[in-house]
């Protein structure tokens, strides 16, 4: 079936609102962290906010005059649906302002009755959002399949959502969508434009996108210390249960970790458990080296390990990875906390492995890599005949 008559592929609806949920939970997480958001932070995270209200209404619009009206007319039984959804935009456009004046006041203020006041107007708009969000999914969506075909629904996108802006307006939403996407939703991202268009996208506009994230959510780039907490996540396709076995299976960390070659159990240990050692191998450029692990837990399919400080080596750190499924798939969190480093160990670590700074990327990569290898095992298991 052709592009002309093929059913509209209503995926990115999908996928735009788990962005939407994505970046709201960020900013909750980071208005709520101590010590708050530095003044580069606050900065970055009010006009981040400020864009994605703009965003917000764009949207909406395109669903009032581009989607809405087609559905309405050739379902015509949906309209008791559609006036919800009509109601709806008209409860959320008050919070969608609140939330605006909040952030340019938190802009140019780190008072924090102003931040308080911020993450009120954020959860404001969680409230009626986010339900609003997953209706439109399980209900509208379906319909939008049955009634608007392929070709229809790219037209209306493009005459709302793409016409309209200039490249460097659709270059930031197309990185924001695919920010933590796994790799169908990638792919049907960026199989909405050409391949040139494709490539400026991803290495023309991809590394200012990455700055302008990482200055939100991960702060400490360009710092002359170590990194000393980062959280990262991605979703994935490969299942649940399929992740969780090649996390839990720590002998696997070289086939998907940038840094990490490998680990040999220490003493008894022969697998993850509470209280099992063992010895990762890490590179990193010319510098090698080791470090004694102590697995902390591995209930609720979270992960816990911590490196053991010794004489040598008196810094330590507690890391975590957790697998929960999702909609489209898996997501997988790790995070890291520098619960002990000498201040001159701190210095020289960072100049030694300056990509310790910051690992954000690095590590958000490592994760992908660990989804993908899970699905190509999965799918190795399944290819291989019973006896």
């Amino acid at each position: 079936m052709n592009v002309e008559h093929r059913p509209a592929d209503t995926r990115m609806m999908h996928i735009v609102h788990q962005a939407l949920r994505r970046d709201l939970e960020r900013a909750i997480t980071a208005l709520t962290a101590t010590p708050p958001p530095a003044d580069r932070q606050r900065r970055a995270i009010a006009e981040h906010l400020g864009w994605m209200m703009a965003f917000l209404h764009a949207h909406h619009e395109l669903e009032d005059a581009g989607f809405y009206p087609v559905i309405r007319e050739r379902r015509p039984e949906a309209a008791d649906l559609l006036g919800d959804m009509d109601d709806d935009h008209r409860k959320i456009t008050p919070s969608i302002t609140r939330v605006e004046a909040a952030a340019s006041a938190y802009r140019t203020s780190d008072a924090s009755s102003v931040r308080a006041g911020l993450l009120a107007a954020i959860g404001e708009l969680t409230d009626v959002l986010l339900p609003h969000l997953q209706r439109e999914e399980d209900e509208v969506m379906p319909i939008a399949a049955e009634v608007i075909t392929e070709a229809e629904w790219r037209a209306i996108e493009h005459e709302h959502t793409v016409k309209p802006k200039r490249v460097a307006q659709l270059a930031r939403e197309g990185n924001w969508l695919i920010d933590d996407a796994g790799a169908q939703n990638r792919a049907v991202v960026l199989g909405l434009v050409a391949a040139v268009q494709r490539f400026v996208l991803l290495h023309g506009y991809g590394r200012s996108y990455r700055r302008l994230r990482d200055s939100c959510w991960r702060p400490s780039s360009g710092a002359r210390r170590v990194q000393k907490h980062g959280h990262n996540e991605v979703v994935v396709d490969a299942d649940a249960a399929a992740v969780w076995n090649v996390v839990v299976d720590v002998a696997r960390v070289g086939e998907w970790s940038h840094e990490c070659t490998g680990i040999s159990f220490l003493g008894d240990a022969t697998h993850a458990e509470p209280g099992a050692r063992f010895r990762g191998r890490n590179r990193q450029g010319i510098l090698r080296w080791g470090r004694v692990c102590e697995v902390i837990s591995t209930d609720d399919d979270e992960l816990v390990w911590r490196t053991v400080p010794t004489k040598l080596n008196p810094d330590s750190s507690i890391w975590r990875i957790r697998v929960s499924p999702t909609e489209g798939g898996t997501r997988i969190e790790q995070r890291f906390d520098v619960v002990r480093v000498p201040k001159v160990l701190d210095v020289i670590y960072a100049r030694m492995i300056p990509t310790h700074r910051d690992r954000s990327a690095a590590l958000t990569e490592d994760l992908r890599r660990l989804g993908a290898l899970a699905d190509s095992t999965t799918k190795t298991e399944r290819a291989v005949p019973a006896r």
